[in-house]
Formats: structure tokens, sequence, C-alpha cells
């Protein structure tokens, strides 16, 4: 029975390897098998680690994803100890947030984003690692026994079309290159505006205050930007750091470096 879902879903997947699509029809094809609330795909290329999909449920849900996926593969994944070890024969792990030793790195990429339980399938496809994240969200029930068998009978094809994907999306002729960059400034509205959709919590000067932050403004930059003191822009900041629970720059430009990036096209 397994097997047969199993290729179902596959199945569906092939039509679209090399697409642009094929991140949300990954999702689609997953999600009717085993309800999932988003999942990340990453795999090594060339020494170093390439998302290959991160997917949510929503638009919201996959900004917050794709922000966490770019922090994954740009350092953190040397701080998991799935990816360490991964070897050629498909696996598949249970992971709960409790479990694991690190405390930064269950803060950052299993508690902030609510993160229930985790069911990760490794492998290897040619000379490339593979480690898929299939995520449940806190409120909803853990994965049965039944359904991370049915991602486990789903490993090795599922590995398999995630190999040929990255292959023929690696040939196909790279996107045009924008006509004009974006302004400075539109790029500051953009991640202002971004910010504070992701975090309602924070009042427009604060998400103003962070956004200035992440593009490299200086305290005394952002007073003159904003017309008010250095202690005020002072204030602001504390308030938003712990409303984001966050206690320094650099964690702030972590959290959102994935968000610049993409913003800037």
């Amino acid at each position: 029975m397994h097997a047969e879902t199993c290729l179902n879903g596959v199945t569906k997947l092939i039509d679209v390897i090399g697409s642009n699509d094929f991140a949300a029809d990954f999702f689609s094809a997953i999600n009717s098998m085993v309800p999932i609330d988003h999942c990340t795909v990453f795999m090594s290329d060339a020494g170093s680690v390439r998302t290959v999909i991160a997917q949510a449920r929503s638009a919201t849900a996959n900004r917050q994803v794709q922000h966490l996926a770019d922090a994954y593969s740009n350092s953190a994944y040397r701080d998991d100890p799935v990816w360490s070890s991964i070897d050629a024969q498909p696996a598949c792990w249970v992971i709960l947030p409790s479990a694991l030793p690190d405390a930064n790195y269950r803060r950052e990429f299993y508690d902030k984003p609510n993160i229930l339980e985790e069911v990760a399938v490794s492998g290897v496809s040619g000379p490339r690692r593979v480690y898929i994240s299939y995520y449940r969200e806190r409120g909803h029930a853990r994965f049965s026994r039944d359904e991370i068998d049915r991602l486990t009978a789903c490993a090795h094809p599922t590995i398999a079309v995630l190999g040929k994907h990255v292959e023929l999306a690696s040939r196909a002729p790279a996107p045009p290159t924008p006509s004009a960059p974006v302004s400075r400034d539109e790029l500051y509205r953009r991640v202002q505006v971004a910010i504070h959709d992701e975090n309602p919590a924070l009042t427009k000067r604060e998400a103003e205050i962070c956004a200035g932050i992440v593009l490299g403004y200086t305290v005394l930059g952002l007073s003159l930007n904003l017309g008010i003191s250095m202690n005020t822009v002072a204030t602001h900041r504390k308030r938003a750091y712990a409303k984001l629970k966050v206690s320094s720059q650099n964690e702030l430009f972590a959290h959102y470096f994935g968000m610049v990036e993409a913003l800037k096209a």
C-alpha cells in the first residue's frame, strides 16, 4: 500500500522536473500523501550546500521558511547532527526539538518557527548529499507511525527525482538580468514592510529601525534619516530586539539576510 501511494506521489513530479513550479508541486505531492506544514530540501553542490526547496502552506510562511533555509545553507548546516550523518543509504530520522543538544540551533530553527516535530529523509544522489525535511508545527498532531513509514518508503525514489530535477534545472538558461537594480530607498521600504508583516507586534518605527540595521545603517545614520535622537533610536532598537528575541545586530542580520537578498530582485 505504501509503495503504491509513493508511486502515485512521485509520478506527479515527473512532468515538472526541472521546471520553476517544481517546489510547489513537490510540496503538494508530499502533502497529498502525508499532511505537512512546510518542507525543505538541501543538497551538497561543489563543496557548498544549496537550498533546493523551501515551501510552506502560505505565502507568509514561505518567506519565513526561505529565510531559515538561507541561514541553514549558508552555515548553520554545520551544527546539524543529521547533515553530518548522511551516507549513501537512504535513512529516515524523527526529530523532536527537545532532543537537540545545541540550544542556539534549536531556538533558531525549531522554537522560533513553532516546530513540533520533523521527519528527515537523507541519502545520496550521484555526487550530492540530499537532506529532505518534513515539518509539523505545534498545535497539530505528531507524525503517526504509518505516516513515517510512507515517507520512508518514498525515500529512494524521492531522492532520485530531486537529483534529476537539480541536474536539469542547472542546464536551464539563466534568468534575464534585471534592467535596473532596486534603489536603496526602495529596498529599505521593502525590508521594513516585510519585517513588520512577519512581526506585527513591532511598531512601524521599530520596524524602520530594524530595517535600517539590517541594511547597514549606524545609529547615527538612522538618527539623521529618521529625524530622531540617537537615544530614541537606541530605545526603539532595544524594544524591537526584545520582541524579536534577538540580542545583537549580528543575530538580527543573520535572521533577515535571506529576506534582503530576495527583496533585491
